[in-house]
């Protein structure tokens, strides 16, 4: 169900950049146009645009929020970034095009019914104002940035949680991005059991977190259950005596890394009073 809900999302990404792209091709062309019918039938033809824009603002909200529940991504940060840069963006844009547009149809309008108070020059000023340019620039980078947030899923110096949640304390914590580990060392408590909480943020990708003695993997101390991302599962791995052992995934062996499992100091007793 998550591919769908994906799939959902960027049905609405790309109604919502069309009907956007309308938008930008009138911003543009109403730079070159002097015709006051022309420009209000471009004007128009924007407005037009409006409806198929909505559509698509709905849909990939729809699909981004469901598929967010799915893949558990709610707790963490680049998708709140995301969210924070497509509001910030969709603000911005809006607080510069409307009256732009306004102010061009309802010259446009004046000058084609015959009106004289606004000159060919001063027509001409209007229309190459430089909001359309800043328009476009804040609406390439914000789209460049909600790319990069959404495909590389950055954690933006904020640690991941399971579904939200704190992970327990005392827990280990790996995530799975990339075809990668975001940690090449992990720590352990010697001679306890502990949980192993794994992040598979490989969207239809099989991973897990296997612990051997030794890099020769010839010796396994424990082997998680495969899981294919997007999800959060939680090992418990039987105790494991003081040392330095290597972790991996089976699936891509080249995923990979040490595990320092270190004896845990017993808490010093209060002096009493």
């Amino acid at each position: 169900m998550y591919q769908w809900w994906v799939f959902v999302h960027l049905v609405g990404v790309l109604a919502f950049l069309a009907a956007h792209g309308v938008s930008m091709f009138v911003l543009f062309r109403l730079r070159k146009e002097r015709d006051p019918r022309r420009v209000s039938d471009l004007l128009a033809l924007s407005s037009s645009s409006i409806t198929g824009f909505y559509y698509g603002l709905g849909l990939l909200l729809l699909g981004g929020i469901v598929a967010g529940f799915l893949g558990h991504w709610w707790g963490r940060a680049w998708i709140w970034a995301a969210i924070g840069v497509l509001v910030l963006i969709s603000m911005a844009m809006y607080g510069m095009a409307t009256p732009y547009y306004k102010r061009v149809r309802f010259v446009a309008a004046a000058m084609a019914d015959g009106s004289q108070a606004v000159t060919d020059a001063q027509f001409d000023q209007i229309l190459r104002d430089g909001r359309p340019t800043a328009i476009a620039g804040i609406g390439i980078v914000g789209l460049l940035v909600i790319l990069y947030l959404m495909v590389l899923k950055p954690t933006l110096g904020f640690s991941t949680t399971t579904e939200g949640l704190p992970v327990p304390l005392g827990s280990v914590e790996v995530a799975a991005q990339g075809l990668k580990f975001d940690a090449s060392t992990l720590s352990a408590p010697a001679s306890q059991p502990f949980t192993l909480v794994f992040h598979n943020d490989d969207a239809g990708v099989p991973h897990n977190v296997a612990i051997y003695r030794d890099s020769s993997a010839s010796q396994v101390l424990f082997k998680g259950e495969l899981v294919t991302g997007p999800t959060t599962v939680t090992y418990d791995v039987p105790a494991v005596p003081v040392g330095t052992y290597f972790f991996r995934c089976d699936v891509h062996p080249q995923m990979n890394g040490s595990l320092v499992v270190e004896a845990v100091a017993a808490p010093t007793p209060s002096a009493s009073g």
